[in-house]
C-alpha cells in the first residue's frame, strides 16, 4: 500500500487541530442525520481522516463501525493515538494507511456510508473520479456519503483570515492569505509568548474549492448523484436503476 511520498503535514500537522474544532462542530448535525440511525454492524468509511477529530465526531453520533483511512504518517500517528486512548473508539475504529483510490482495495465488505470532509479539494479531478468510481462498487443499497463542498456562488476570497488560540502561556496565530487565483491559500502560523514571536511557519496550500454544482458535474454518468445536506455539505448516493 502506497502512502504519501511527500507528507505535506509533516510540519503543518503541529497546528492543524488547533483551528478545526469549530468546523467539525458545525458538521455534527449533518453527520447525525446521515448516519445516526445505522446499527452497530454497519461500516462507515472515513476518507482522509486526518488526526481523527472528525472520526471522533462521527463516532459520537453513530453506533456504526468506522474505517479511518489517512495517507499522511504525521496525521495518522495522531489519529491512531486518539483512537487508542478512547475505549469506544478502540473498539469501533480501524485505522488504515494509503492514498485514494487504492486504499479502498482493502475494504472487503459493503459500506453503509462514507465521509469525505474537508479533503476533496486536496485531490485532483482524476483522483476524485477514480475514488467515486471505486466507492460506487462498495456502497450497500441505501448507503449515503457525506461530502463537504463550497456553497455555490461563493465569491473568491480577497482578504486575510486570522485565527488565534491561547494554550498555556503561548498564543498561536494562524493567517490564511488568498493567492491571486482566489482559490488557494498560503497559511502562516506564529507561536507567541506575549508580544515575542518564538516561531514562524509558512505553508503553500494545495486546496482548491469544490462546489455542489461542480461535484454534480463530476458525478454525471457515474451512477452516483449529489444533493444538498445542510450548509456546506452534500449527500452522495447511488442513483436508482431505471
Amino acid at each position: 500500500m502506497t502512502t504519501s511520498p511527500d507528507d505535506s503535514y509533516q510540519d503543518l500537522g503541529e497546528f492543524h487541530d488547533l483551528f478545526m474544532t469549530a468546523p467539525w462542530d458545525r458538521l455534527r448535525p449533518a453527520l447525525r442525520t446521515a448516519f445516526g440511525s445505522l446499527d452497530p454492524g454497519a461500516t462507515i468509511l472515513d476518507l482522509g481522516a486526518g488526526t481523527g477529530l472528525g472520526t471522533r465526531t462521527l463516532a459520537a453520533v453513530t453506533r456504526a463501525r468506522i474505517v479511518a483511512i489517512e495517507p499522511s504518517r504525521t496525521m495518522r500517528a495522531v489519529l491512531t493515538a486518539r483512537v487508542a486512548d478512547d475505549a469506544d473508539l478502540a473498539h469501533r475504529v480501524t485505522v488504515r494507511a494509503g492514498l485514494l483510490p487504492d486504499a479502498l482495495d482493502d475494504v472487503r465488505w459493503p459500506a453503509a456510508g462514507f465521509v469525505c470532509a474537508h479533503m476533496l479539494g486536496h485531490l485532483s479531478a482524476d483522483t476524485r473520479a477514480a475514488t467515486f468510481d471505486r466507492l460506487r462498487t462498495l456502497l450497500a443499497p441505501g448507503a449515503v456519503g457525506l461530502v463537504t463542498v463550497e456553497p455555490d456562488g461563493t465569491e473568491a476570497a480577497t482578504g486575510t483570515l486570522t485565527q488565534e488560540r491561547q494554550i498555556g502561556d503561548l498564543r498561536y496565530v494562524a493567517r490564511y492569505l488568498p493567492l491571486p487565483d482566489g482559490n488557494r491559500y498560503v497559511s502562516e502560523y506564529e507561536v507567541r509568548d506575549g508580544e515575542l514571536v518564538l516561531r514562524q511557519e509558512r505553508f503553500a496550500g494545495t486546496w482548491e474549492p469544490l462546489t455542489l454544482d461542480q461535484l454534480r458535474q463530476e458525478l454525471a454518468g457515474t451512477g452516483l448523484s449529489a444533493r444538498p445536506h445542510g450548509d456546506g455539505a452534500a449527500l452522495v448516493s447511488l442513483e436508482p436503476h431505471p
